[in-house]
């Protein structure tokens, strides 16, 4: 794993050393030939509300392929402006939290391992203790299916 550059206001939080430790406590590869170690945690109420209002408010978004899009696009963007202003290169720090759920396929957990090297100074994931199926009943009240949530704001 790559080392991670925190939000500022993370660094700054008298929790960031517990925050530290809960990144690194039961992380493991996503899929048996994983680049990335990845966090798992279990699912609370608190999280699910708080991912409720990130996707009301348009603060996340769901779907990998989606996601994937919308990252490639961000990235295109920060390239053009690294582009304009060489002398003051962005000082990259986490920005994403990518979570995905814990019955994913390999191919899919390969393709969000490939988003992790893509963007590994901004990009953060954890896998939550919660099947695809129990995590679309929670955030949306409905039987879809949902088995990644990335929060962008």
């Amino acid at each position: 794993m790559s080392v991670l550059k925190l939000p500022k206001d993370v660094v700054a939080d008298p929790r960031h050393d517990a925050v530290v430790q809960l990144l690194a406590e039961n992380a493991g590869l996503l899929w048996e030939n994983g680049r990335h170690r990845v966090v798992t945690r279990p699912v609370t109420e608190a999280l699910i509300a708080e991912l409720r209002r990130a996707l009301a408010a348009g603060h996340a978004s769901q779907g990998l392929e989606f996601i994937t899009e919308k990252l490639a696009a961000e990235q295109k963007g920060l390239d053009a402006l690294n582009k304009k202003s060489p002398e003051n290169p962005q000082n990259a720090r986490v920005s994403r939290i990518l979570f995905l759920a814990n019955d994913g396929s390999t191919r899919f957990y390969r393709d969000a391992d490939a988003l992790l090297s893509r963007y590994p100074q901004r990009l953060l994931a954890c896998r939550l203790d919660i099947t695809g199926e129990a995590f679309g009943k929670a955030l949306l009240g409905s039987d879809k299916l949902v088995r990644s949530v990335l929060v962008f704001d």
